[in-house]
């Protein structure tokens, strides 16, 4: 008899250490780095899955062989464990019980790209309304926040976002912000499992208008600065990429 392990609230490190999984990888699905923002959802990296690939890779290294072990563990998205813990728990299966760490995986994603998004296209100011969060210095200074301060951001930014942000690029906020709160849910039901579909459904229908709206200037520093340096002999590169540009 095992108590089942239900869930395992971890990071996305933590994730892939648990699952025995290499870096640029899903823990819980077969997804690459290049398929993560894909609508398309990849197969579970179920028990078996992996089981067979850490027996295919001890057949074909000795572990004892470090290097040469992890190089073979790398070209089948593995981190080089022999012995996960989990095997011994019963019928356990990271693909199941690996829930995500909502203060990095929620939270510190909308700060770090939601957030910016909305900076880049409209600038950071939030007008002061009483009987609401306000941040007087602008959401573009804060460094760290507690959950609460994510949280009241998020419940903000979409409302006074709306009119100065595309439509097509608030539906995306929108839809982001929904699934981000359906999923802090205590219980799922079939409600909200549809909900958290139909938000993620429209966050990908209209996703496309980001890289339209936003992040231009980082498109500038590629066309402008990376494009022309790599063009250069790396001396005196100020020079050359003024002529490159010109």
């Amino acid at each position: 008899m095992h108590t089942p392990l239900i869930a395992w609230i971890a990071n996305y490190p933590e994730q892939l250490m648990i699952a025995c999984v290499s870096a640029k990888n899903s823990p819980i699905s077969l997804a690459t780095a290049e398929q993560f923002g894909d609508a398309t959802a990849q197969p579970p990296r179920d028990r078996e899955h992996m089981l067979q690939k850490i027996r295919e890779a001890v057949a074909a290294c000795d572990p004892r062989n470090i290097a040469a072990f992890h190089k073979v563990c790398l070209a089948k998205r593995l981190n080089g464990v022999v012995e996960p813990f989990w095997t011994v728990w019963g019928d356990t299966c990271p693909s199941c019980f690996l829930t995500p760490e909502a203060l990095h995986q929620w939270h510190k994603f909308y700060f770090d790209h939601c957030v910016r998004w909305v900076i880049n296209i409209i600038g950071a100011a939030l007008q002061p309304r009483v009987g609401t969060r306000h941040w007087p210095n602008g959401v573009s200074t804060l460094k760290q926040c507690t959950g609460r301060e994510h949280r009241n951001l998020e419940k903000l930014l979409p409302a006074v976002a709306a009119g100065a942000l595309p439509d097509d690029v608030l539906c995306v906020l929108r839809a982001i912000t929904e699934f981000i709160f359906l999923a802090q849910g205590l219980f799922h039901y079939d409600e909200t499992i549809h909900s958290l579909n139909e938000a993620l459904h429209e966050f990908h229908h209209y996703k496309s208008s980001i890289l339209r709206s936003s992040d231009i200037t980082e498109h500038c520093h590629i066309t402008h600065v990376k494009m022309p340096y790599c063009l250069s002999n790396c001396q005196d590169y100020h020079i050359q990429c003024c002529h490159s540009l010109d």
